[in-house]
């Protein structure tokens, strides 16, 4: 094993000796201003196509992707038109890329990219020009080795790159990439060392390693922490103070290769965790789940990040982010609560509005481009027979068959959303009445051809009526609601409903059914159950 390590270690040295000059060192990455800092985040109200997303790990490739599962998949990616495929996670960092190992769950193969690909393919064009629905990104293993993982190095990545995803998309397949995403949580992997991480990611970034491809960094994770904390330059909070050294470090290789979708840093939110001995803040509850306090924390995190992203002329997008930390919580992550908090996090994503600096975004014009729901096992990698993390979006068939995938909960939210928000503009945060004691949150975007859709979601664990503007004299109303067969249970309900429809369990989604609302003055008035979401949908005034 050391001399496996060793071995790996000379290639990576003799690697990176044949390197053009690195345009800006770990020991240049200071925090004097970047070269360039024009703004390229989406801002000013735009939600754009392939806003939604899901992060699935590469463990789980021929569970979702396989012949016999990819078709209901794709279904379930048609459903939500335009979308980003993460394919990555922790995994990334613990699998290996073999060109010429059988296909398995614990290596990476041609095989898993070519399933990829083939997904992509059926998912099919966006638009005449060919843009793809759906685009990936692919993450690879950038970490400190050690000796379990005597094989992390700038060879390896290379050899994913070069024997791995040139191969399996070539031709158009090049437009599908997003990026090749360089480890993943590397404020864990490389904990308090910085310079050593910047080292690498100087190092993985240069096209001698990547290729033409882009390159997506620096996927960082933060502690679950009260936004106060993660404000205070004193707390422990991991990377979230280092990204102006982090992307004067990355964004000289990002930029000059973005593609089709762009280039853009990433970022990692959890809300809650699965376990929180002596941390009451992280402990998991449909109740904390729908707290302002939870969602004042990523507000600061979006925002921050996507502005210093946007200083260093990137994009930004939350690329990993669900319910709860460690897979998930029962009771919490899969339930009808998680669908109610994903439709918020996903405005908040959009535009987020920072606590520190009430009304400085109102206008929207600083937001994510885009985020992604992980998706996982359980308990641990390689056990995908022991079932789903209770936060998938997504489920995998656990059995040996590895058939169709089907909708979760959470994953209604991203439908609602996705089909009525995304790739629309205007969007600002709205205003509402209601006879309850918390106010629901409201949001409002505009559609082509003059629609007005104005969202409102009741977070509260009781019905309330509330009274919302509507621009024309006539309205539709479509509802994501709490699905209980017994009709005991709302918040921790087991299923999701929309129209009172579900997706078929081949993944085809039989359409909305919007009701008709009265309109008088303006104005229409709403009951929504506790949970209860509504996308009332009227035509703009001229």
């Amino acid at each position: 094993m050391k001399r496996l390590a060793a071995r790996a270690l000379a290639c990576a040295l003799a690697l990176s000796a044949t390197f053009a000059t690195v345009p800006l060192s770990a020991a240049d990455a200071t925090d004097r201003p970047p070269e360039r800092a024009a703004a390229t985040h989406v801002g000013g109200g735009r939600i754009p196509g392939h806003f939604v997303g899901l992060s699935i790990e590469w463990s789980l490739v021929e569970r979702y992707m396989n012949p016999s599962g990819r078709p209901a998949f794709v279904n379930l990616l048609r459903n939500l038109r335009t979308g980003v495929l993460r394919i990555g996670g922790s995994s990334q960092d613990q699998m290996p890329f073999d060109a010429t190992a059988p296909n398995t769950n614990r290596v990476i193969t041609p095989e898993d990219l070519a399933y990829i690909r083939a997904t992509l393919d059926e998912a099919g064009d966006a638009d005449g020009r060919g843009k793809p629905r759906w685009g990936a990104v692919l993450g690879t293993a950038m970490s400190p080795p050690g000796d379990t993982r005597p094989w992390v190095g700038p060879q390896h990545a290379k050899s994913f790159v070069t024997e791995g995803v040139e191969p399996a998309f070539r031709g158009k397949g090049a437009k599908q990439i997003v990026g090749i995403e360089l480890g993943n949580e590397p404020d864990l992997s490389y904990g308090s060392n910085l310079d050593r991480y910047l080292g690498d990611l100087a190092t993985y970034a240069d096209p001698a390693v990547t290729g033409p491809f882009p390159v997506i960094a620096p996927n960082t994770s933060e502690d679950i922490l009260p936004w106060t904390t993660l404000a205070d330059p004193t707390a422990a909070t991991r990377y979230f103070h280092d990204w102006p050294r982090v992307l004067n470090t990355g964004a000289p290789y990002m930029r000059p290769r973005a593609a089709e979708f762009g280039a853009y840093a990433s970022d990692h939110f959890y809300p809650l965790a699965r376990t929180c001995v002596n941390k009451p803040y992280r402990c998991p509850s449909t109740t904390a789940l729908l707290s302002d306090e939870h969602l004042a924390s990523l507000d600061y995190e979006v925002y921050t990040h996507g502005t210093e992203a946007a200083r260093h002329g990137l994009g930004y997008r939350l690329e990993e982010t669900s319910t709860a930390a460690n897979r998930g919580a029962d009771g919490v992550s899969n339930v009808a609560a998680s669908a109610t908090y994903a439709l918020s996090a996903m405005f908040h994503t959009a535009c987020p509005q920072p606590p520190d600096r009430p009304g400085a975004n109102t206008a929207c014009t600083t937001g994510a481009q885009g985020l992604n729901f992980h998706n996982a096992e359980v308990r641990a990698f390689f056990s995908p027979e022991e079932g789903n993390a209770y936060y998938n979006a997504v489920d995998y068939d656990p059995t040996e068959a590895m058939g169709s995938p089907t909708a979760a909960p959470l994953y209604y939210a991203m439908l609602l959303f996705a089909r009525f928000a995304q790739d629309t503009d205007g969007l600002r945060p709205a205003h509402v009445t209601t006879d309850g004691e918390r106010k629901p949150e409201a949001w409002q975007v505009r559609a082509k051809g003059r629609e007005h859709r104005l969202f409102v979601i009741n977070k509260a664990d009781r019905p309330t009526t509330v009274t919302v503007p509507v621009q024309g004299t006539t309205a539709t109303v479509d509802r994501m609601t709490p699905y209980d067969p017994d009709g005991n249970r709302t918040l921790d309900a087991p299923q999701v409903r929309i129209d009172g429809r579900q997706v078929a369990a081949d993944g085809n989604w039989p359409g909305f059914r919007p009701g008709i609302v009265r309109v008088s003055g303006h104005r229409t008035t709403l009951t929504l159950a506790a949970g209860e979401a509504a996308v009332v949908t009227s035509a703009s005034r001229p």
